[in-house]
């Protein structure tokens, strides 16, 4: 049983690791830079060029994609969040409609700005991604280990 899971384990651990590795540790990085936001996040505006609205019947039934411009970045962007939030926070102004975001540039990440100082916030699927990883060793270890009762 022990060595079943272990495989699992590894199938899942591997799998992650190839996809971090092919996306350049993105969540390691954004593990980091919440840790310090007021050194990587910036505040910018969403300039909103589009709304989706979701109308599944499944749990994420009641989200929305936002899709716009950065203002100060200049970058196209969007936004999956729940449906009543964007609306209760979607500001307008001479530009238009607008969400107030912080962005990291450095991994070009936005995240959407509740209030005027962001908090140090821990990534929790960065952790979990990253400790799946780390189990690769100790799941080799026991799969390729040989039982007592094998010798």
């Amino acid at each position: 049983m022990k060595k079943i899971l272990c495989y699992i384990l590894l199938v899942f651990a591997i799998g992650t690791f190839v996809s971090e590795s092919m996306h350049g540790f993105m969540n390691l990085k954004l593990i980091y830079y919440n840790l310090y936001p007021d050194k990587y996040y910036e505040k910018d505006k969403l300039y909103i060029s589009k709304k989706e609205e979701n109308n599944s019947t499944s749990s994420s039934g009641s989200n929305s994609w936002y899709y716009g411009t950065l203002e100060k970045h200049q970058k196209k962007d969007n936004i999956y969040y729940n449906r009543s939030y964007l609306k209760q926070n979607t500001l307008s102004d001479s530009k238009g409609e607008y969400l107030k975001v912080w962005y990291c540039k450095k991994v070009e990440k936005m995240i959407l700005r509740e209030e005027n100082k962001l908090s140090p916030k821990i990534y929790f699927s960065g952790i979990i991604i990253y400790a799946l990883i780390i189990m690769i060793i100790p799941c080799l270890i026991t799969v390729t280990k040989k039982s007592k009762n094998e010798n």
